[in-house]
């Protein structure tokens, strides 16, 4: 399972973010929206904001694994169940869903 993006999953062209947000139809219609846009205008800087916008997104897509593991996550946290996984506040400590401190390794 992954647990990170890997920023190299996806290439930084319209066509490479496209192709991965296909995984996701509702961010493939946003993206293409927003390119629509900048293109009609020939906004080379809007073009490249949208790159910059959507390439983590478009690279969440193409890594294998992470979004199956963010949507299961967010699955089990919607139906309350939180055994075994760990908060982290801003400094890294880890934290069961009851706040009690819990020893999981070094920050990440």
């Amino acid at each position: 399972m992954a647990h990170e993006v890997d920023p190299d999953s996806c290439g930084r062209t319209p066509e490479a973010i496209r192709a991965a947000l296909q995984r996701r139809r509702d961010w493939l219609r946003a993206f293409e929206q927003e390119w629509l846009s900048a293109a009609a205008d020939f906004d080379r800087p809007a073009l490249d904001a949208v790159i910059d916008k959507w390439f983590p997104f478009a690279c969440a897509c193409a890594t294998p694994g992470y979004l199956d593991a963010v949507e299961h996550t967010v699955r089990r946290m919607a139906e309350d169940d939180t055994e075994g996984l760990v908060f982290r506040d801003a400094d890294g400590h880890g934290y069961d869903a009851d706040g009690r401190p819990v020893d999981a390794g070094g920050y990440r």
